[in-house]
């Protein structure tokens, strides 16, 4: 099973690298082919969900990882049906189509493997190889999650189309409720506390007995695992930058600076 997750991995990691650059240069300089596009988006957060359950089979637990994974699936789900039909908590807004599979609710399944490449990315980040995770870890991890969305909301709201904000609100960023911010964090908060809970050991022991087990994988396939261990930062790190871009390019200057204080908190957790 080991083998085959590697294998998996690699397939994966291999075509992200080819079509991360043609998703950048399409969105941010509008380089469209003569043929639609429409399901590229959905299939980019397809792609990155899936390689980071695969990466977190690989670095954790199968069994948790792939378990924590479906909770992130199942919960966000849950959350973001509950906003579509009743506005609560992020605020008032519609899916467009644009991204599919529409499920039951009008959401669309490729928003939920986006959560997962919130939450596992994040998680990555802030976890350290050896540590337990912490309180002041998913703090940390659920601020980058909604610096991303202040990244984000210009790019899939005005340009992609991917969905529609139906009332601002009074307080609002480019015309998205700042309540779906301070949401997207407790959200985020939630789901990265309860992936911390099944992914980590919690016992000191058995954190110091992974390590050495680790250390041994290490010495075997150096190159690969240290693919792995990057792989949440990478993927993470490659959507701030496109989200940050798109924004520059389009002209919506303002949502360009979480996507740089994101990079500088990124730097600092090395």
């Amino acid at each position: 099973m080991q083998t085959f997750l590697r294998y998996l991995f690699l397939a994966l990691f291999g075509l992200f690298c080819f079509a991360y650059p043609f998703a950048v240069i399409g969105v941010a300089f509008d380089v469209k082919p003569p043929f639609s596009l429409d399901w590229a988006g959905s299939a980019l957060l397809f792609l990155e969900g899936t390689l980071l359950v695969v990466d977190a089979m690989l670095l954790h637990n199968r069994w948790r990882a792939l378990g924590a994974g479906l909770c992130v699936t199942f919960l966000s789900y849950g959350v973001e049906t509950l906003g579509v039909t009743t506005g609560f908590p992020f605020g008032r807004y519609r899916y467009t189509g644009i991204l599919f599979p529409a499920l039951p609710g009008g959401v669309p399944l490729a928003v939920m493997f986006a959560w997962i490449l919130v939450v596992f990315g994040s998680y990555g980040i802030v976890m350290k190889r050896g540590t337990i995770f912490r309180l002041k870890d998913a703090l940390l991890a659920a601020a980058l999650a909604a610096l991303l969305d202040l990244a984000i909301e210009p790019v899939a709201a005005y340009i992609e189309h991917y969905w529609q904000w139906l009332e601002p609100g009074r307080l609002s960023y480019y015309g998205v409720p700042l309540a779906n911010f301070v949401s997207w964090f407790a959200v985020a908060l939630v789901l990265l506390l309860l992936v911390g809970r099944l992914l980590s050991q919690g016992d000191p022991s058995k954190v110091l007995q992974r390590e050495e087990i680790e250390k041994k994988y290490i010495q075997k396939r150096r190159s690969v695992w240290l693919l792995v261990s990057l792989t949440p930062r990478i993927l993470f790190s490659c959507s701030f930058f496109m989200f940050g871009l798109v924004d520059l390019t389009h002209g919506y200057y303002w949502a360009t600076l979480p996507a740089l204080l994101a990079g500088a908190i990124i730097y600092l957790c090395r």
